[in-house]
């Protein structure tokens, strides 16, 4: 047996890691064909949220070493909606995996994920203006489209992951949403 040491991380080190789970559907049934997986930094705006069932006299500290979190209580705010439907436009049974890097382990665990075989591909961010009454108001104008490139982490080589790009649409009157966007690292 080998003895670690569990350590926590530095504050500016505490992390949410996101895994979307590209799950496809074939003949033969659904299977885990890839992973998209990005961090973003624990703030106070984006935290885990209070779990259920929680004693009043039991700290956040405490409920976090004695009771995993459950994913209902992970923070979930719209870049990363937006991110998580880009995928599912295209795979729509893929699934969204929270998890917390919060300890020294947590950092060989992120590693683990990644030590896969990579599929490069990336998302595009666009501005969506299906729900806007007067589209004259906005003739003229320009908007950000960022382009981010991505991997996909997969245990084989996939033909349904070559060439694939996912885009992703915001509304038009949401545009200062991708300023969230440098708080995510796609790893």
């Amino acid at each position: 047996m080998k003895e670690e040491v569990l350590k926590w991380l530095n504050i500016a080190d505490l992390k949410i890691l996101k895994q979307i789970i590209i799950i496809s559907d074939r003949q033969n049934g659904e299977y885990e064909i890839g992973q998209v997986i990005y961090t973003r930094p624990l703030t106070v705006q984006y935290n885990l949220k209070k779990q259920e069932g929680e004693s009043k006299t039991t700290t956040s500290i405490e409920s976090l070493l004695q009771e995993y979190p459950r994913q209902k209580n992970y923070p979930n705010d719209r870049i990363d909606e937006i991110i998580f439907e880009s995928i599912r436009k295209t795979f729509p049974k893929s699934i969204l995996r929270n998890d917390t890097i919060f300890f020294n382990i947590d950092e060989e665990k992120l590693s683990l994920l990644r030590n896969k075989n990579i599929v490069k591909s990336a998302i595009y961010f666009s501005p969506e203006f299906s729900g806007i009454l007067n589209v004259f108001e906005y003739v003229g104008r320009t908007f950000k489209a960022p382009r981010i490139d991505i991997n996909i982490y997969s245990y084989y080589k996939s033909d349904l992951l070559d060439g694939r790009f996912f885009y992703a649409n915001y509304s038009v009157t949401e545009e200062n949403i991708l300023e969230q966007l440098n708080t995510v690292k796609f790893e």
